[in-house]
Protein backbone atom coordinates (compact mmCIF):
# COMPACT_ATOMS: atom_id res chain seq x y z
CA UNK A 1 0.00 0.00 0.00
CA UNK A 2 1.38 3.15 -0.98
CA UNK A 3 2.37 6.04 1.92
CA UNK A 4 -0.60 8.52 2.33
CA UNK A 5 -0.05 12.09 1.03
CA UNK A 6 -1.68 14.59 3.73
CA UNK A 7 -5.19 14.16 4.77
CA UNK A 8 -7.71 15.85 3.29
CA UNK A 9 -9.04 19.01 4.95
CA UNK A 10 -11.52 19.05 6.83
CA UNK A 11 -14.77 20.68 5.75
CA UNK A 12 -14.65 24.52 5.63
CA UNK A 13 -16.93 25.34 8.05
CA UNK A 14 -15.21 25.40 11.89
CA UNK A 15 -16.67 22.80 14.23
CA UNK A 16 -19.76 22.98 16.22
CA UNK A 17 -18.51 23.51 19.74
CA UNK A 18 -21.00 21.39 21.11
CA UNK A 19 -21.97 17.64 19.93
CA UNK A 20 -22.26 16.73 16.58
CA UNK A 21 -24.79 14.41 16.38
CA UNK A 22 -27.02 14.46 19.98
CA UNK A 23 -29.83 11.66 20.29
CA UNK A 24 -32.31 12.56 23.16
CA UNK A 25 -34.86 10.07 24.04
CA UNK A 26 -35.08 8.89 20.32
CA UNK A 27 -36.98 6.02 18.92
CA UNK A 28 -36.27 4.35 15.27
CA UNK A 29 -37.96 1.97 13.24
CA UNK A 30 -39.22 0.71 10.27
CA UNK A 31 -42.92 1.03 9.04
CA UNK A 32 -44.81 0.90 12.07
CA UNK A 33 -42.68 -1.28 14.27
CA UNK A 34 -39.40 0.89 16.67
CA UNK A 35 -36.25 -1.16 16.16
CA UNK A 36 -34.53 0.77 19.12
CA UNK A 37 -36.04 2.97 21.88
CA UNK A 38 -35.64 5.59 24.12
CA UNK A 39 -31.85 6.20 23.12
CA UNK A 40 -29.81 8.96 24.31
CA UNK A 41 -26.23 9.75 23.31
CA UNK A 42 -24.12 12.32 22.41
CA UNK A 43 -21.03 12.33 19.92
CA UNK A 44 -18.40 14.77 20.57
CA UNK A 45 -16.08 16.30 17.90
CA UNK A 46 -12.93 14.18 17.47
CA UNK A 47 -14.93 10.60 19.33
CA UNK A 48 -14.22 7.47 18.15
CA UNK A 49 -16.91 5.92 19.28
CA UNK A 50 -18.05 2.42 18.32
CA UNK A 51 -21.80 0.97 18.84
CA UNK A 52 -21.68 -2.73 20.05
CA UNK A 53 -24.47 -4.97 19.57
CA UNK A 54 -25.16 -8.53 17.98
CA UNK A 55 -26.99 -8.67 14.54
CA UNK A 56 -30.44 -7.61 15.14
CA UNK A 57 -30.03 -5.38 18.05
CA UNK A 58 -30.82 -2.17 16.71
CA UNK A 59 -27.48 -1.05 16.11
CA UNK A 60 -26.76 0.21 12.26
CA UNK A 61 -30.96 1.48 13.10
CA UNK A 62 -29.21 3.99 15.17
CA UNK A 63 -27.31 5.21 12.59
CA UNK A 64 -29.59 4.91 9.94
CA UNK A 65 -32.05 7.06 12.50
CA UNK A 66 -29.38 10.09 12.50
CA UNK A 67 -29.31 9.79 8.47
CA UNK A 68 -33.15 9.95 8.38
CA UNK A 69 -33.34 6.56 6.31
CA UNK A 70 -35.00 5.19 9.89
CA UNK A 71 -38.17 6.20 10.51
CA UNK A 72 -38.42 8.38 13.48
CA UNK A 73 -41.20 7.76 16.34
CA UNK A 74 -40.30 9.64 19.63
CA UNK A 75 -37.42 12.20 20.81
CA UNK A 76 -34.83 14.60 19.29
CA UNK A 77 -31.79 14.83 16.50
CA UNK A 78 -29.71 17.55 16.74
CA UNK A 79 -26.81 17.72 14.07
CA UNK A 80 -23.85 20.14 14.77
CA UNK A 81 -26.05 21.78 17.24
CA UNK A 82 -28.95 22.04 15.27
CA UNK A 83 -32.32 19.60 14.59
CA UNK A 84 -31.95 17.61 12.01
CA UNK A 85 -34.61 19.04 10.05
CA UNK A 86 -33.64 22.23 9.58
CA UNK A 87 -29.55 21.05 8.88
CA UNK A 88 -29.33 21.17 5.75
CA UNK A 89 -25.28 20.71 5.22
CA UNK A 90 -25.08 16.94 4.29
CA UNK A 91 -22.23 16.93 3.11
CA UNK A 92 -20.60 17.57 6.82
CA UNK A 93 -21.83 14.06 7.74
CA UNK A 94 -20.09 11.22 5.54
CA UNK A 95 -21.52 7.99 5.56
CA UNK A 96 -19.99 4.39 4.75
CA UNK A 97 -23.07 1.54 4.26
CA UNK A 98 -22.50 -1.85 5.24
CA UNK A 99 -23.77 -3.79 2.30
CA UNK A 100 -21.82 -3.11 -0.72
CA UNK A 101 -23.28 -0.52 -3.32
CA UNK A 102 -20.55 -0.63 -6.18
CA UNK A 103 -22.63 -2.58 -8.82
CA UNK A 104 -20.47 -5.18 -11.09
CA UNK A 105 -22.69 -4.63 -13.96
CA UNK A 106 -21.78 -0.63 -14.79
CA UNK A 107 -17.91 -0.49 -15.33
CA UNK A 108 -16.57 2.09 -13.17
CA UNK A 109 -13.39 3.18 -11.98
CA UNK A 110 -12.09 3.75 -8.72
CA UNK A 111 -11.72 7.67 -9.26
CA UNK A 112 -15.08 7.52 -11.12
CA UNK A 113 -16.98 6.51 -8.06
CA UNK A 114 -14.95 7.93 -5.59
CA UNK A 115 -15.82 11.35 -7.25
CA UNK A 116 -19.24 10.77 -7.07
CA UNK A 117 -18.31 11.60 -2.99
CA UNK A 118 -18.10 14.81 -4.52
CA UNK A 119 -21.75 15.72 -6.36
CA UNK A 120 -23.14 17.15 -2.93
CA UNK A 121 -20.23 19.77 -2.93
CA UNK A 122 -21.11 21.08 -6.26
CA UNK A 123 -23.49 23.49 -8.22
CA UNK A 124 -26.64 21.73 -9.83
CA UNK A 125 -25.06 22.40 -13.08
CA UNK A 126 -22.39 19.74 -11.88
CA UNK A 127 -19.35 20.72 -13.40
CA UNK A 128 -16.04 19.41 -12.00
CA UNK A 129 -13.51 21.93 -10.80
CA UNK A 130 -9.80 21.78 -9.48
CA UNK A 131 -10.84 21.84 -5.86
CA UNK A 132 -12.95 18.69 -6.71
CA UNK A 133 -10.63 16.35 -8.22
CA UNK A 134 -7.62 17.65 -5.65
CA UNK A 135 -10.08 16.05 -3.21
CA UNK A 136 -10.96 12.93 -5.08
CA UNK A 137 -7.22 12.19 -5.52
CA UNK A 138 -6.54 13.00 -1.54
CA UNK A 139 -9.43 10.59 -0.48
CA UNK A 140 -8.05 7.67 -2.91
CA UNK A 141 -4.61 8.01 -1.58
CA UNK A 142 -5.39 8.16 2.03
CA UNK A 143 -6.95 4.98 1.56
CA UNK A 144 -4.10 3.46 0.30
CA UNK A 145 -5.34 3.15 -3.58
CA UNK A 146 -4.20 5.08 -5.69
CA UNK A 147 -1.91 2.94 -7.27
CA UNK A 148 -5.65 1.30 -8.40
CA UNK A 149 -7.51 4.35 -8.94
CA UNK A 150 -7.74 3.67 -12.88
CA UNK A 151 -8.63 0.00 -12.44
CA UNK A 152 -12.41 -0.91 -12.75
CA UNK A 153 -13.91 -1.66 -9.65
CA UNK A 154 -15.56 -4.75 -9.96
CA UNK A 155 -11.50 -6.41 -10.68
CA UNK A 156 -11.24 -5.02 -6.77
CA UNK A 157 -11.36 -7.32 -3.57
CA UNK A 158 -13.67 -7.35 -1.00
CA UNK A 159 -11.76 -5.29 1.46
CA UNK A 160 -10.30 -2.99 -1.41
CA UNK A 161 -14.28 -1.94 -2.53
CA UNK A 162 -14.78 -1.24 1.06
CA UNK A 163 -11.65 1.26 0.81
CA UNK A 164 -13.40 2.65 -1.96
CA UNK A 165 -16.25 3.50 -0.85
CA UNK A 166 -14.58 4.89 2.82
CA UNK A 167 -12.87 6.80 0.38
CA UNK A 168 -16.28 7.99 -1.77
CA UNK A 169 -17.57 9.24 1.88
CA UNK A 170 -14.42 11.31 2.29
CA UNK A 171 -14.23 12.83 -0.80
CA UNK A 172 -17.03 14.85 0.52
CA UNK A 173 -14.65 16.09 3.02
CA UNK A 174 -17.20 15.45 6.12
CA UNK A 175 -16.38 16.48 9.73
CA UNK A 176 -17.64 13.39 11.15
CA UNK A 177 -17.72 9.86 9.07
CA UNK A 178 -20.44 6.93 9.93
CA UNK A 179 -19.26 3.65 9.17
CA UNK A 180 -21.83 0.37 9.69
CA UNK A 181 -20.03 -2.51 9.78
CA UNK A 182 -16.83 -1.69 7.46
CA UNK A 183 -14.98 -5.00 8.15
CA UNK A 184 -18.00 -7.26 7.72
CA UNK A 185 -17.06 -10.06 4.99
CA UNK A 186 -13.57 -8.72 5.09
CA UNK A 187 -10.64 -10.78 5.70
CA UNK A 188 -8.10 -10.42 8.70
CA UNK A 189 -5.55 -9.02 6.40
CA UNK A 190 -8.11 -6.21 4.74
CA UNK A 191 -9.18 -5.53 8.52
CA UNK A 192 -5.94 -4.57 9.33
CA UNK A 193 -5.29 -2.38 5.97
CA UNK A 194 -9.15 -0.92 6.94
CA UNK A 195 -7.78 -0.02 10.67
CA UNK A 196 -4.65 1.73 9.31
CA UNK A 197 -7.12 3.52 7.10
CA UNK A 198 -9.20 4.68 10.03
CA UNK A 199 -6.00 5.45 12.88
CA UNK A 200 -4.88 7.98 9.83
CA UNK A 201 -7.88 9.39 9.77
CA UNK A 202 -7.95 9.81 13.71
CA UNK A 203 -4.74 11.70 13.46
CA UNK A 204 -5.72 14.19 11.66
CA UNK A 205 -8.60 14.69 13.85
CA UNK A 206 -12.14 13.45 12.23
CA UNK A 207 -14.98 12.33 13.85
CA UNK A 208 -15.53 8.68 13.47
CA UNK A 209 -18.92 6.70 14.59
CA UNK A 210 -18.38 3.09 13.65
CA UNK A 211 -21.06 0.40 13.97
CA UNK A 212 -19.92 -3.00 14.32
CA UNK A 213 -20.25 -6.42 16.48
CA UNK A 214 -16.69 -7.00 17.12
CA UNK A 215 -14.22 -4.37 18.38
CA UNK A 216 -10.72 -6.02 18.04
CA UNK A 217 -10.14 -4.53 14.82
CA UNK A 218 -10.30 -1.12 15.93
CA UNK A 219 -9.88 -1.61 20.06
CA UNK A 220 -6.52 0.41 19.66
CA UNK A 221 -8.06 3.51 18.18
CA UNK A 222 -11.99 3.54 20.27
CA UNK A 223 -12.63 6.16 22.89
CA UNK A 224 -15.92 5.57 23.23
CA UNK A 225 -18.18 2.33 23.24
CA UNK A 226 -21.84 2.17 23.32
CA UNK A 227 -23.48 -1.66 23.33
CA UNK A 228 -26.91 -1.98 21.70
CA UNK A 229 -28.70 -4.81 22.73
CA UNK A 230 -32.71 -5.64 22.34
CA UNK A 231 -33.29 -1.94 20.96
CA UNK A 232 -32.25 -0.18 24.09
CA UNK A 233 -28.79 1.30 25.43
CA UNK A 234 -26.90 -0.89 27.30
CA UNK A 235 -23.61 0.51 28.07
CA UNK A 236 -22.57 3.93 27.21
CA UNK A 237 -18.69 4.66 28.71
CA UNK A 238 -15.00 5.10 27.70
CA UNK A 239 -13.15 2.53 26.44
CA UNK A 240 -11.01 1.73 29.35
CA UNK A 241 -14.38 1.29 31.95
CA UNK A 242 -15.63 -0.71 29.21
CA UNK A 243 -12.53 -3.09 29.21
CA UNK A 244 -12.97 -3.16 33.08
CA UNK A 245 -16.68 -3.93 33.02
CA UNK A 246 -17.01 -6.19 29.85
CA UNK A 247 -17.31 -9.20 31.66
CA UNK A 248 -20.78 -7.81 33.44
CA UNK A 249 -21.91 -5.70 30.14
CA UNK A 250 -21.40 -9.02 28.00
CA UNK A 251 -23.39 -10.86 30.76
CA UNK A 252 -26.45 -8.42 30.27
CA UNK A 253 -26.11 -8.53 26.80
CA UNK A 254 -26.48 -12.49 26.42
CA UNK A 255 -28.99 -12.61 29.43
CA UNK A 256 -31.65 -9.77 27.61
CA UNK A 257 -30.71 -11.41 24.01
CA UNK A 258 -33.35 -13.30 23.33
CA UNK A 259 -34.37 -15.67 20.08
CA UNK A 260 -37.17 -13.56 18.46
CA UNK A 261 -34.38 -11.42 17.29
CA UNK A 262 -36.15 -8.35 15.42
CA UNK A 263 -36.36 -8.33 11.97
CA UNK A 264 -34.01 -7.47 9.44
CA UNK A 265 -35.10 -4.64 7.10
CA UNK A 266 -33.30 -5.41 4.55
CA UNK A 267 -34.23 -8.81 4.71
CA UNK A 268 -32.95 -12.41 5.05
CA UNK A 269 -32.64 -13.96 8.64
CA UNK A 270 -30.86 -12.58 11.05
CA UNK A 271 -28.34 -14.84 13.15
CA UNK A 272 -26.72 -14.08 16.59
CA UNK A 273 -23.16 -13.36 16.88
CA UNK A 274 -20.86 -12.63 19.51
CA UNK A 275 -19.56 -9.91 20.64
CA UNK A 276 -15.54 -10.02 20.55
CA UNK A 277 -14.22 -8.16 24.04
CA UNK A 278 -10.48 -6.27 23.78
CA UNK A 279 -7.82 -8.83 25.03
CA UNK A 280 -7.38 -6.54 27.99
CA UNK A 281 -10.88 -7.88 29.19
CA UNK A 282 -9.43 -11.58 29.36
CA UNK A 283 -8.38 -14.28 32.28
CA UNK A 284 -5.12 -15.09 33.03
CA UNK A 285 -6.40 -18.56 30.80
CA UNK A 286 -7.07 -16.72 27.93
CA UNK A 287 -10.87 -17.51 28.13
CA UNK A 288 -12.76 -14.95 26.63
CA UNK A 289 -15.55 -14.05 29.64
CA UNK A 290 -19.43 -13.19 28.36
Amino acid sequence: MSAPSPAPSPAAASPAPGPVIELRHASFGYGERAVVTDVSLAVNPGDVLAILGSNGSGKSTVVKGVLGLAQQFTGEVDLFGMPRADFHDHPRIGYVPQRHTLSSTVRSTVREVVGTGRLSRQPWWGRTTGADRAAVERAIDLVGLSDRSSVDVADLSGGQQRRVLIARALAGEPDVLLMDEPTAGVDAVNQHVLADVLRRLVEHGLTIVVVTHELAAFEDLVTRVVVIDAGQVRFDGDRATFERTSTSVLHDHNHHHHDDELEDPDGGSVVPVTIEVPRSAHDASGRTHG
